[in-house]
């Protein structure tokens, strides 16, 4: 005589009735609760745990303590760890079976998208698919008609799975084939003091994006096609969630605010959520969001500090979609000095860079402020500090500088070959301290050459104003160039 089967064997061995088949129970399925779309950072692997990955990611979990990771091939009729991961003995799910666009080895989507969830259900999605050819919409009877990442997509308590499973509430220890018994499909199943069986509840936050699965399927696309083939698994968990990488195959093509392919949105707002300002939401209990390395190589690892300037001056309207305008001024105007984008000896070296490209300065710098406000601390300027030597300003030693003789090193000289060296500490009434004529309270130096009146005339003719800067409009002087 052989020894009686337990349920487990005798459920997955048993006959399914006819009618409408073995519907998924409660939570059996949770890919198409999930948005279609996302950019999620990579992720680390994490270690297995009640709240491990479903494969090597934090990802949806078994209770009370079984990973809902991965596997390999069908369980064997009668296993009791049927239905307690995507395939039996926790291993890798083959990548053929994965959403399109899954990484290999798969890390899993991201938490800071696809929040963490909790499964306390088995359920084999194999045995209702392919072997009763039972459609997705039998049991997510709404997915057609959702448009909200929100909205709750699992079958109703037992409504549709009584059509098979002989469940009733008021026998919850019920011997049947195929298996009836809570026990059998929840997973911590436990009686309360007056004796009633309590099951543990499922968690299944909404994800982190906008998706509207109504319009997919008016286009025609197959749920396979976003989640991968989980009717080949046992457990579908986060790990059938849609890729970014996937979904780009259709929402890719366009401009930042254009059309992708199939005239698919390819702006990134189409499906991430954003603030007020119109950027999008970055920061979520879960984690970040952040592009990933293959996204035009915006990973923000250590270096993307040096790496940046390349991936903004190709797209600066794909940075615009997380940063503002002002994200970027907090450290290209000079507030804010990452001490990576200068040497360490910068204090000694910059007077020759200035030199050589001083408007690459000035794209950060304020010259009038940022600059003077230092050379004029230090003592490097005239009007720095008393007892500085001569050695320590800017300029050579006064003969050379402003001297009656034009030698190298004479500012008439520095001002021809750059004159927004000299406007980075002066303002322009410095010059007519000197040049100026007395009638405009100036020492009458002047800075014209030889051959200058003969062609003042045809300079004064276009624009008279930079002669008053130095000359009073009624000067004499000025009577051979009117």
């Amino acid at each position: 005589m052989s020894a009686p089967r337990s349920f487990f064997q005798r459920f997955y061995a048993g006959p399914f009735s006819a009618g409408r088949g073995g519907a998924l129970l409660i939570a059996a399925a949770t890919v198409l609760g999930a948005a279609f779309a996302g950019a999620a950072p990579d992720a680390k692997p994490a270690s297995p745990s009640a709240s491990s990955s479903a494969s090597s990611s934090a990802s949806p979990t078994v209770s009370p303590s079984i990973s809902s990771s991965g596997a390999s091939s069908a369980a064997p009729t009668g296993s009791p760890s049927a239905g307690l991961s995507p395939m039996p003995a926790g291993s890798a799910i083959p990548k053929k079976w994965l959403p399109p666009g899954a990484d290999w080895p798969d890390p899993g989507p991201a938490p800071a998208i696809y929040p963490n969830q909790r499964i306390t259900v088995r359920f084999t999605h194999g045995r209702h698919v392919v072997d009763q050819k039972l459609p997705c919409t039998y049991c997510h009877i709404h997915a057609d008609k959702s448009v909200l990442a929100s909205d709750d997509l699992l079958p109703k308590k037992h409504d549709l799975c009584i059509d098979c499973h002989a469940i009733d509430e008021a026998e919850p220890e019920k011997d049947e084939s195929p298996v009836a018994r809570c026990d059998g499909c929840h997973l911590g199943t436990k009686k309360d003091d007056k004796g009633k069986i309590v099951v543990q509840k499922l968690s299944m936050p909404t994800a982190n994006l906008k998706m509207n699965h109504k319009v997919h399927v008016q286009k025609g696309i197959k749920c396979a096609e976003c989640h991968g083939e989980v009717g080949q698994l046992e457990l579908a968990t986060r790990d059938q969630l849609p890729r970014m990488k996937g979904c780009l195959g259709c929402h890719q093509g366009g401009d930042a605010g254009g059309l992708g392919k199939s005239s698919a949105k390819s702006e990134c707002k189409t499906c991430h959520l954003t603030e007020k300002d119109g950027t999008l939401k970055q920061m979520f209990p879960t984690g970040v969001l952040m592009p990933p390395k293959w996204l035009k190589g915006a990973n923000h690892s250590a270096d993307f500090i040096e790496r940046h300037k390349k991936v903004a001056g190709a797209d600066s309207g794909f940075c615009g979609s997380c940063h503002t305008e002002s994200y970027c001024v907090a450290c290209h105007d000079g507030k804010v000095k990452p001490h990576s984008v200068h040497p360490n000896d910068w204090l000694n070296m910059h007077a020759i860079a200035a030199r050589f490209d001083q408007p690459k300065c000035a794209s950060c710098h304020s010259t009038q402020n940022f600059c003077l406000t230092c050379h004029t601390r230090v003592g490097i300027t005239q009007s720095g500090p008393p007892g500085v030597s001569a050695a320590g300003l800017f300029h050579p030693d006064a003969k050379t500088w402003a001297g009656p003789k034009r030698v190298p090193g004479h500012h008439s000289y520095e001002a021809q070959k750059n004159i927004s060296a000299c406007i980075s500490c002066h303002v322009e009434r410095d010059c007519v301290v000197c040049h100026g004529t007395t009638g405009v309270g100036g020492a009458g130096a002047n800075p014209h050459g030889p051959s200058f009146l003969n062609k003042c005339d045809t300079m004064f003719a276009k624009n008279p104003r930079p002669c008053f800067v130095c000359h009073d409009p009624d000067d004499p002087k000025l009577k051979p160039c009117r």
